[in-house]
Parts: C-alpha cells; sequence; structure tokens
C-alpha cells in the first residue's frame, strides 16, 4: 500500500486500488457502503463533525472452499439458468469471437437484481443437487436463504483449470454501466466472491487455461492438450479465450489475472509439467516498454519460468506504435490486439531482432 497516494496492489487477487475499495471488493458492499462502513467502524467524523452511531460487529461465518468437482458442477448448472445479453453478444463478436467460441466458452451475462431473483435461482440450484456451501460468490442472506453477491452486469468469464473445470468466475463489467464514486470508476474486472458474507467463501485465483482437451475414460477426467509442448502467457481469461480462437485452437494459452499474480502462475507451470510442457512463451502487454511496474513484473516471470526448467521466449517483438494503409496511427497493446488486426489484412510491423 502507498500511504502516499492511498492506493495499493493485491497480489491475491491482483486489482490496484484505494483501501475502501479493496474493502468493497472484500465485503461485497458498494463503494459508497465501504467507505460508510469504515466511517462506522473507526468512528470517524463526517465532513460536519458528526460521530457516526456507535455500531457492535460480528465476523461472519466462513465456509471452506468447496472441492473443484463441485464447484464446477455448480457453476455450469448456474451458467445454465443464465443467457447472454445482445448488447455482450455483439461486444463479443466485435472482439472476433464466432457464434460457435461464444457457446463453446460458455460466456453468460451476470444478471441484475432488478429482474432476477437470486435466491429462486439458488433454489433452483439446489433443486438440481448442487452444493451452494464453499462455493465462491454464494452466501446466506439475513434470512438464512441463499442467494449471491450483487455485482454491476456485465460477461462471466470461467476461469478453466487443467482437468477442463471451472475453477471461479471473473466479471467483466458493462462499461456503460460501471459506477462512479469520488470522480473514479469501479474496477472493470472483478472476481464472483461472496468473502466476508454469512457462509461465504472467497475466491480461489488461479491460472485460466485455453486450449484443447482430451477425455480419458480411465482415468474419467480431462487432460490438456500442449501444443508444440509450450504454452503463451498471456494476461486475462477473456484475452486468453480470444487469442486460442483466432489461432483456430492451434495454440495452448494461459492466463494470469495480473503479471504480479506469480504463485498461481508457479504452481500452474509445475502442473503442466507432466503433460510435456517445455516452453512458455511470453505475451504481455506491450505497455511493458513504458510502465516499470510491468516491465520488473516480467523479470520476475522470467526468473521463475528458468527456475523451473523451462525455456522461454518472448513473443512481444512487434512495434508499439503502427500505422494503417491510410497511414493513421494505432496501438497494438496485446497479443489479442496483434492476431486481431491479422485477420483483417493488416499486418503489424516487428521488430527485427
Amino acid at each position: 500500500m502507498n500511504i502516499k497516494k492511498g492506493i495499493g496492489h493485491c497480489f491475491n487477487c491482483c486489482e490496484t486500488a484505494d483501501s475502501a475499495s479493496y474493502y468493497a471488493a472484500h465485503t461485497g458492499l458498494s463503494l459508497n457502503d465501504a467507505r460508510n462502513d469504515i466511517r462506522k467502524r473507526l468512528n470517524i467524523p463526517d465532513e460536519k463533525g458528526n460521530l457516526p452511531e456507535r455500531m457492535v460487529y460480528k465476523e461472519e461465518t466462513q465456509e471452506e472452499l468447496a472441492p473443484i468437482e463441485v464447484r464446477d458442477r455448480t457453476y455450469r448448472a448456474f451458467l445454465e439458468e443464465l443467457i447472454l445479453s445482445q448488447k455482450n453478444y455483439d461486444n463479443l463478436r466485435a472482439r472476433g469471437f464466432t457464434d460457435d467460441d461464444i457457446v463453446a466458452k460458455g460466456y453468460k451475462t451476470f444478471p441484475s437484481a432488478e429482474n432476477t431473483s437470486f435466491e429462486d435461482l439458488c433454489r433452483r440450484l439446489l433443486n438440481k443437487g448442487c452444493t451452494l456451501a464453499g462455493v465462491p460468490g454464494f452466501y446466506k442472506n439475513t434470512k438464512n436463504e441463499w442467494t449471491f453477491v450483487r455485482l454491476t452486469p456485465g460477461i462471466i468469464i470461467p476461469q478453466i483449470g487443467i482437468h477442463n473445470q471451472i475453477e471461479g468466475f471473473q466479471i467483466r463489467k458493462d462499461d456503460d454501466l460501471r459506477r462512479e464514486y469520488d470522480g473514479e470508476l469501479e474496477a472493470k474486472i472483478v472476481w464472483f466472491s461472496s468473502k466476508g458474507k454469512s457462509h461465504g467463501t472467497g475466491p480461489h485465483v488461479t491460472v485460466h487455461i485455453a486450449t484443447d482437451f482430451i477425455y480419458y475414460r480411465d482415468k474419467k477426467q480431462y487432460e490438456p492438450v500442449l501444443h508444440g509442448n509450450k504454452v503463451t502467457l498471456t494476461e486475462g481469461g477473456m484475452k486468453a479465450d480470444l487469442c486460442a480462437c483466432l489461432l483456430d485452437n492451434h495454440a495452448s494459452l494461459i492466463a494470469v489475472q495480473g503479471v504480479h499474480a506469480l504463485n498461481p502462475l508457479k504452481e500452474a507451470l509445475i502442473a503442466l509439467k507432466p503433460f510435456g510442457l517445455k516452453t512458455v512463451n511470453v505475451a504481455f502487454d506491450m505497455d511493458y516498454l513504458t510502465n516499470k511496474n510491468v516491465k520488473e513484473a516480467m523479470e520476475k516471470v522470467t526468473a521463475l519460468i528458468k527456475e523451473l526448467g523451462l525455456e522461454y521466449e518472448n513473443l512481444m517483438n512487434w512495434e508499439y506504435k503502427q500505422k494503417d494503409e491510410s497511414g493513421n496511427e494505432f496501438f497494438l497493446k496485446g497479443l489479442d490486439d496483434y492476431l486481431a488486426f491479422q485477420q483483417r489484412g493488416i499486418k503489424p510491423v516487428i521488430i527485427k531482432n
């Protein structure tokens, strides 16, 4: 935490924000409610000098993280209850996803409490035999009913693990619905988490895998196909999904939820080695050229890859600033941008090594 600036970086959830935003994410409160709650807890006077009413708080009971088999079944049943809005569908198509890609990736729109009964949806999940205890995002309300956290609607991005199971969800909030607090927009991407809620559970921060999977009947599980014994490492689950799709699923990608998330990355790389992993192609965004923190994080990632006895390759060899056929300048920030422009027949300028 930078005390002077009042902001910090969480190496668990990979978010950069101020203390109130972290507290809001931890408790599931809105940013405004989180700030009021902090003021009450710390007995901080308001602008008029009035002290808040003294309140007594108790620690909410938390559930242990459920096994992956339980989470996967519950999350898949949850997605079956939802739809993909036209707005989110158009957004995904504009990015380069095909209809088949969208269905295969399981993208759906996170519901709004205004038109969906969260409690009724949870009852339907329970009637299907799903378990909600220990599944991040779900908790019990004051009536002791199962429900799930209220979030700004957006695209649900399933986070896929090594055996093609859903480890958790990230929500990419719709830009036009993101709320503003004190002149700042709320975080664009958040974990589906009920940490701090009654019988809630925090997120299982992991690495997302975008590749082909083969089901082995004797083992009763899926195993990843690592094309060329390589994985391409990028940042963000949707970006990894899109790159895999644009490459016709002839490449294997993994995505961390932040360039500083070294522990989940290390666990994932170790877990992938038995499936033939030999080389890691690094393809973070090109802003590492101007962002000192990103560059330092890349150096740590490089060291980690070599420490694990894997080969390291850098795929970020294109010019950050490009020009189209009309001479207009544009920026190629990430690998998804690079591939999308290639699809449109625009050949990015490559840096000669």
